[in-house]
């Protein structure tokens, strides 16, 4: 029988969970819970020096408690925080943040800013990643703490058009005949023409007529690729989908910088922010705080399909954007085009590889800007002092890993002057956050 015990919570952690303390003093973990609940909980499992428990019962509960709206929470391991009254949800983001940066960096509390909310709480993901259930056909994603799938016709962070994909796509023969060798599936919505583009991973290639079906059955689907192995997925179907099938997202005038309303193009499964409305913000903020004087060259190490290079570099002398994804290059290209920017250009190459190659050529850049992948940019940090002559933007999605590397900027001469928070995943602990170091 589970032991039973009754706490009180403390604070919210990184990762959505509750802190508590047993009586001998151990830390426990509560997923579901607000700081200043009183709750009973059952300890499912004992790790060294924490234990991870489950409540059984909220014997006081906090007033910015509210009924999660989804049905598959919180069993789904997509969202960890529908339970608790947004506008909360964003101060106790903004709380777990500035104690991270703390405590992994030692980074004073007020040099953070503030957290930019998010103009909608749900229906703001245009882009969702799924496994596919083997038995059904339907899409899901993983339960809390597990490996085991949760399959789901509807989802309240997507987009209508995804979840018209949701609703139907495991009713279609063709798709019944397809997805026991499918293991992954990307939807993505072009914000532009309201539909949606299905990038999914395979064992075996796809018959053309069962693609043909699907779209067929789908009228809200533009394009269809699959990936079966090599550099390039199979696509698009149909053949003559616009743009090879891009996704296309508005960019306002005030955002370009190009005095007129432009947009960016991306193929699917090349990375784009999730919450279309938070990236327009985090855009707008990092042409801020990059280029004061709008005349400073610059680099971009992880420029993607050119999400902050564009837009800073419309009023650049030049610009440099590199990243190792080809494909994302390849929009990058595009997107430059149908700017009209010709003062930039981008490469395939490694961040590694571009320092390397700038310092044995004795070139620098008054703006480096940083936006890498959840692990950080640790191997990139002893190039950076030699090149980055002036202002440096790191744009990060994971706390702790830019607060270890904010702490060795600042011992390699870079000092903090602002960083801000977005919350470009509400219901989730996922946080963007942007940060302006500059040379001592």
């Amino acid at each position: 029988m589970a032991k039973t015990f009754v706490v009180h919570i403390e604070k919210l952690i990184h990762g959505g969970d509750g802190l508590a303390r047993l009586p001998d003093g151990q830390v426990v973990f509560v997923p579901v819970t607000i700081p200043g609940e009183k709750v009973e909980i059952e300890i499912e499992q004992q790790l060294g020096d924490y234990a991870l428990a489950r409540v059984s019962r909220i014997i006081e509960p906090s007033p910015q408690r509210v009924t999660p709206p989804c049905e598959y929470f919180p069993t789904c391991g997509g969202c960890q925080l529908q339970h608790l009254l947004y506008e909360a949800q964003v101060k106790e983001k903004l709380l777990i943040f500035k104690e991270t940066l703390a405590r992994v960096g030692g980074i004073s509390e007020e040099l953070v800013e503030d957290c930019e909310p998010s103009p909608r709480a749900l229906g703001y993901r245009h882009r969702l990643r799924f496994h596919v259930h083997h038995e059904t056909g339907a899409l899901g994603f993983l339960r809390r703490r597990s490996h085991k799938l949760v399959p789901i016709r509807h989802c309240l962070l997507a987009t209508a058009e995804i979840n018209q994909v949701l609703e139907r796509l495991p009713e279609i023969p063709a798709w019944k005949r397809l997805h026991p060798y499918v293991t992954r599936v990307n939807l993505g919505t072009s914000l532009v023409e309201g539909k949606v583009t299905m990038l999914f991973w395979t064992r075996v290639p796809a018959r053309a007529e069962d693609l043909e079906e699907i779209l067929e059955a789908l009228p809200v689907l533009k394009a269809i690729y699959y990936w079966v192995r090599g550099r390039e997925p199979v696509g698009p179907f149909p053949k003559d989908a616009p743009h090879r099938g891009r996704r296309l997202f508005p960019v306002p005038q005030e955002v370009s910088g190009l005095g007129r309303e432009t947009l960016f193009y991306a193929l699917p499964g090349v990375f784009v922010q999730a919450n279309w409305e938070i990236n327009l913000r985090l855009i707008s903020y990092v042409r801020e705080i990059a280029r004061p004087s709008g005349e400073e060259e610059v680099l971009d190490l992880h420029c993607g399909m050119g999400n902050f290079l564009l837009p800073l570099g419309t009023k650049a002398f030049g610009g440099l954007g590199v990243d190792t994804d080809h494909r994302a290059i390849g929009d990058a290209r595009y997107n430059l085009k149908a700017w009209g920017l010709k003062n930039l250009r981008v490469e395939v190459m490694s961040a590694l590889e571009a320092l390397m190659e700038l310092f044995k050529n004795a070139e620098t850049f008054p703006v480096v800007l940083l936006d890498p992948p959840r692990g950080g940019c640790k191997e990139l940090i002893r190039f950076l002092p030699d090149i980055a002559t002036d202002r440096l933007v790191y744009v990060s999605c994971d706390p702790p890993t830019l607060a270890r590397d904010l702490r060795l900027l600042r011992e390699r001469g870079f000092e903090i002057e602002s960083i801000r928070a977005f919350d470009m995943f509400p219901q989730t602990y996922h946080l963007e956050s942007a940060t302006l170091l500059v040379r001592k």
